[in-house]
């Protein structure tokens, strides 16, 4: 059962993921950057071609990754705003959604330049306003956590009881 982990820009998806597949020993991938292994960076992506064509490699690289298994995937922050995405991450496993405060956010990317949808110097009322956009799909999770005041360590461990629980319920499903 793979884990797909999603939230907001600033997170800590791959740093939680990571760790959390030590724990369950799984392998780990992240989606951004398996986009930009194969098409080079996201910002240029988004520079050259758009964010159709990136939303299109998106989609195209979660389903490839998603197909393997077990895994912990960290995926983009608007990976989750395409329903097809969700339906391919929950048929192979969970979403695991790391919710953010906008404030919390913002601290964390404020200094960062490689960040395409929130512009050359990120705001808080970007950050807000994107986030609003997509509260809805970020919703659509199995678990939520409040990352805001924890470390991706207690993250990680948080997931990991949840996922044995979980997988220690599943019933197998024949293809």
């Amino acid at each position: 059962m793979n884990v797909t982990i999603t939230g907001f820009m600033g997170a800590g998806k791959t740093t939680a993921g990571r760790r959390l597949a030590r724990l369950l020993r799984i392998p780990f991938a992240d989606s951004d950057v398996e986009i930009e292994r194969a098409h080079g960076p996201i910002p240029e992506i988004f520079e050259r071609e758009g964010e159709a064509v990136f939303r299109v490699r998106e989609s195209e690289t979660i389903a490839r990754l998603c197909e393997g298994g077990p895994l912990v995937l960290a995926v983009g922050g608007g990976a989750i705003l395409e329903p097809a995405n969700r339906a391919i991450m929950r048929r192979n496993g969970c979403i695991v959604n790391l919710a953010i405060k906008p404030e919390t956010a913002y601290a964390r990317v404020a200094h960062r330049a490689h960040r395409p949808l929130l512009g050359p110097v990120p705001t808080l009322e970007a950050i807000r306003s994107l986030m609003a956009e997509r509260s809805a799909a970020y919703a659509d999770n199995d678990l939520s956590i409040s990352v805001d005041s924890r470390s991706p360590s207690a993250i990680a461990h948080i997931i990991e009881r949840w996922y044995k629980r979980k997988a220690a319920t599943e019933v197998p499903v024949t293809k």
